[in-house]
């Protein structure tokens, strides 16, 4: 009975697809025409579970007479069927090992024959496969790419363009290995590479270097550029190779690296370089960036190696730094140049920063100059307001020359507080009087001013707290009551100060969220009440962001309230509700802001924080949302302010059906409407909030209405669970029918427990095939499942057989089942399957994965409170000595873990950091013997030798 509810694939595995159907449904894709890009879309759902899809698509890009657009569309194709799945455990679409074979045997030979614009797809899908096969599964694959790349590059005539794309290869593969975590088989793979790459790769880069002078005396830019682009190529897989770890043979020839870096960084040629109005970097400075990203590594990870070279390198990238303009092709050079200096200061080298006139001149020369709002932030301002929204508050500007700028501030201020703070203390001073004597034509230096005191002041802080931690030098209050609130008042009261000093007072203010007190607040509000109503993208967008963040502020726990209280409450923001609803849902029927996040998502933290004070305003609010709704439906294309529009909803259902049960009706009735149609226009982006919304409901009801009856048999089709967003909404949805509906999810058990068996099958699914038969089981008496018992529990141990990961998510299912039945139930339960099971379960599974078990504390609750009932009730355990010593280690590691303590805690890791210190009390010498001692590690376990 569990097959009955596998899904069936319309298209037979056995039939080989029609080049000409695949080459235009490819097309299709790109059609204006949303019908026929859906149909297409559907129609490669389908033959994507073709044994042969991998294959055919591949075949299309070099067949005959297809257009460029149809390729590029196949590469498309191609790369995101490996995201998603050639990891055969995560995905329900299954490549044959054989086809995976033949695509890995002829992938890199493709790469190398299509063209560039295509190259890029292929480059990515290479990466996504060696993140899984390689280098086990795919062993032909580095030594190809070396002998391709040395043929390119060591031979003459050498081949720049061959060897830059097959480098890029080499990069799309390594490059994980900058943000990878420590571990053994990754550690292994990079000695593998190291072993065949590292001799030929400084080869190369040495010979290059030496064609770059060669290729700019015979003077052609074009020639110069492809030897430029190839440097920058083996400098980034150089990067890649050293990022976890510095490698033995790296370490012997570091003077060669480094030596190579400093002529890079001093090599200029004007036949590469950008026009001023060039938003695009020049060759040279992508590659002298690439540079210089490599030595703030070396700088953050190997100081001790890397210190005879330090002097050298910043001199010659301090020179590089102050050579720039402000034009933007230089942005990228410039914020990776002054990353480095901020990592050189935050160093135990930050003494090459200590004398007076080098802070001077780095406060002044390179702080000051780019600090500013430049040309184009100012056209981002206007033109593009969201755009200057979103770098700025999601902090996505890091690569911005401000964001770094600030960054440097803080990281100077870390060991030279004192006299940064005085530097700039003079500088704001002047800015301001500059601002004050001409306002209207000055704006700028208060800007400048504003940014400089949020960058001195801030010490710490986190995106959901804003500020933590703040420089005592700085009088923040004093400077907000003096040059902050006077701009938001003279906004307020229509004083139009420029659009751009009223977002950076709304910006001081959040930021500052923290440390402003409640009688702050109470002034503040207003004012950003009033801002709402500006017609300015930026301001009205900044005002309810901050209205957002300031609503989020708790204050420190106290034994009343141990997560604190919030500062701005429901009870204080109660008067303010309906000018505050009016005006937010306002600012989604203008113009250009109809989808903005920011709004959306202040809207849901209003009714988070207002709770039942919301009541009044629900029909309003439901109205206003449904009618957003329906106009996101035609075409969704703000997957984050759809988020928060449906997360409102369930705010909204949550607190006011908790405080009046009686208003799930009302909800129903207003919500049924649109929801209906989103499942019949099979919207795939709302379907999960749908489900999530419909759940709430059911909870909260007494019991099962016909609508709801009515829904219950489409919800087990094997369609509504192909989409893996749909499965954690879904089950939740069933477990609501479980508590509310009993009767009806029995007549469709079958059904139910295929669903189960289908998301068991998956180690993505497994918590919620858990989720899902634990709610059968707490629904449910055991005579009612008694027939389904055993092949549940057949289900469960085969499972974990073939999969040991599925553990925790078992153990926590039985424990639900022992909690409802009994330790006697469990334990004939498998014995009845094989005698002598149950000890071999609870040894081997319970005993090992219930200190796993994840989800919330009722999770964990049950799992401590059955391991220890399984003790305590049963002979058999106590008389098995592994078993019962297997079941108290689980569940004494359970207790300490969520006690805090065990292994891994904060009381060994404390002590071993004394012992550290008192064994090496200097700071500087504890590291560089940590230095020392890696490379004795390394060294002797062979890891990079």
């Amino acid at each position: 009975f569990f097959s009955s509810s596998a899904p069936r694939a319309t298209l037979k595995r056995d039939r080989m697809a029609d080049p000409a159907q695949l080459s235009s449904c490819l097309a299709q894709t790109v059609n204006p025409d949303a019908n026929a890009r859906k149909q297409a879309e559907a129609w490669l759902e389908q033959f994507k579970k073709s044994p042969s899809a991998a294959t055919s698509v591949l075949t299309l890009l070099t067949a005959d007479g297809q257009p460029p657009h149809v390729k590029q569309a196949a590469a498309v194709f191609f790369k995101n069927m490996c995201k998603r799945h050639w990891d055969a455990e995560a995905s329900e679409v299954t490549i044959g090992e054989d086809v995976k074979q033949q695509v890995r045997d002829n992938l890199l030979s493709l790469f190398l024959v299509v063209p560039e614009s295509i190259q890029a797809q292929l480059s990515e899908a290479i990466s996504i496969i060696a993140s899984h096969d390689f280098p086990e599964r795919w062993q032909a694959l580095l030594p190809a790419l070396v002998q391709q790349t040395g043929a390119a590059l060591g031979v003459a005539p050498k081949d720049f363009k061959k060897g830059t794309a097959l480098l890029q290869i080499g990069h799309s593969i390594f490059q994980r290995y900058r943000h990878e975590f420590k571990s053994d088989e990754l550690y292994k793979e990079i000695k593998y590479v190291l072993e065949l790459f590292q001799e030929p790769l400084l080869q190369l880069f040495s010979a290059t270097l030496a064609d770059l002078a060669g290729a700019q005396a015979a003077g052609g830019a074009a020639g110069c550029k492809l030897v430029v682009d190839t440097l920058t190529k083996l400098v980034s897989v150089a990067h890649d190779l050293c990022a976890q770890d510095l490698p033995e043979y790296f370490e012997d020839h570091l003077a060669e690296w480094m030596n190579g870096f400093v002529e890079l960084l001093k090599y200029s040629n004007p036949a590469l370089a950008a026009d001023d109005d060039d938003a695009e970097p020049a060759p040279t400075s992508v590659l002298q960036a690439a540079v210089v990203e490599s030595l703030a590594l070396y700088m953050s990870k190997y100081e001790e190696e890397f210190q005879p070279f330090l002097g050298p390198c910043l001199g010659h990238a301090w020179s590089l730094l102050t050579s720039t303009s402000l034009a933007p092709h230089h942005d990228l050079l410039v914020t990776t140049s002054v990353r480095f200096l901020t990592t050189v200061a935050c160093s135990v080298h930050h003494h090459h920063f200590a004398k007076a006139e080098v802070l001077n001149e780095v406060c002044h020369k390179i702080i000051a100059p780019n600090m500013q709002l430049l040309q184009a932030d100012e056209e981002l301002f206007e033109d593009q307001p969201f755009e200057y929204v979103r770098k700025d508050i999601e902090g996505s500007d890091a690569d911005t020359r401000r964001r770094v700028a600030v960054e440097l501030v803080r990281g100077l201020c870390r060991n030279y507080e004192v006299q940064v703070t005085q530097l700039f203390s003079a500088n704001i001073s002047t800015l301001l009087e500059q601002y004050k004597q001409n306002p209207a034509a000055n704006w700028k230096a208060k800007d400048v001013a504003i940014y400089l005191v949020i960058a001195l002041t801030i010490k710490g802080g986190t995106a959901a707290r804003g500020a933590t931690q703040t420089n005592a030098l700085v009088d923040l209050h004093d400077f907000f009551s003096q040059h902050v609130l006077c701009e938001l008042q003279a906004a307020a009261t229509g004083a139009a100060p420029h659009p751009v000093l009223i977002a950076d007072a709304v910006k001081f203010v959040s930021v500052f969220r923290v440390q402003l007190s409640r009688a702050v607040y109470d002034t503040v509000f207003p004012l950003l009440l009033s801002l709402l109503a500006s017609p300015n993208p930026v301001v009205h967008t900044y005002a309810a962001s901050a209205i957002e963040r300031l609503l989020t502020v708790r204050d420190a726990p106290t034994a009343a309230a141990p997560a604190g209280a919030r500062r701005f409450d429901a009870a204080a923001l109660s008067p303010l509700l309906q000018q505050l609803l009016t005006s937010l849902f306002a600012i989604l029927q203008r113009g250009g802001s109809e989808e903005n996040p920011y709004v959306m998502r202040a809207i849901m933290r209003v009714s988070v924080v207002a709770e039942q004070a919301m009541a009044p305003y629900v029909q309003v609010c439901v109205d206003a949302l449904n009618t957003i709704l329906g106009r996101v439906c035609a075409n969704p294309t703000n997957p984050t302010f759809n988020h928060y529009l449906f997360e409102t909803v369930a705010s909204l259902v949550k607190y006011i059906c908790a405080a009046t049960p009686a208003a799930v009706n009302a909800f129903e009735q207003l919500l049924f409407p649109p929801f209906q149609t989103v499942l019949q226009m099979d919207i795939a982006e709302f379907t999960p909030y749908v489900f999530q919304v419909l759940a709430q409901l059911l909870e909260a009801r007494d019991g099962l209405s016909d609508a709801y009856s009515q829904l219950f048999p489409p919800l087990l089709t094997p369609t509504m669970w192909e989409r893996p967003g749909n499965v954690p909404p879904l089950v939740r949805l069933l477990c609501a029918y479980a508590a509310k509906g009993k009767a009806l999810v029995l007549d469709k058990v079958q059904m139910v427990l295929g669903v189960f068996q289908k998301l068991l099958a998956r180690g993505a699914t497994d918590q919620h095939a858990a989720r899902l038969l634990s709610a059968l089981w707490r629904a449910c008496e055991l005579a009612e499942l008694q027939q389904y018992a055993t092949p549940i529990f057949n289900l469960c141990i085969q499972r974990a057989q073939g999969y040991k990961k599925v553990g925790p998510s078992l153990v926590s299912t039985w424990s639900v089942f022992l909690a409802r039945y009994g330790p006697r139930a469990l334990w004939q339960q498998l014995e009845s399957i094989q005698p002598g099971l149950a000890n071999m379960v609870l040894r081997g599974l319970w005993g090992e994965w219930a200190p796993f078990v994840k989800g919330g504390r009722a999770e964990r609750k049950a799992a401590v409170i059955g391991t220890v009932r399984l003790v305590c009730e049963l002979p058999e355990v106590l008389a098995d000595v592994d078993t019962a010593a297997a079941l108290l280690s689980a569940a004494a590691s359970m207790l300490a873990a969520d006690a805090g303590v065990g292994d891994g805690g904060g009381a060994a890791a404390a002590g071993r950091e004394q012992s550290a210190a008192r064994v090496v009390p200097d700071a500087v010498a504890r590291r560089r013997l940590g230095a020392r001692t890696k490379r004795a590690t390394r060294r002797r376990c062979g890891l990079f030798r």
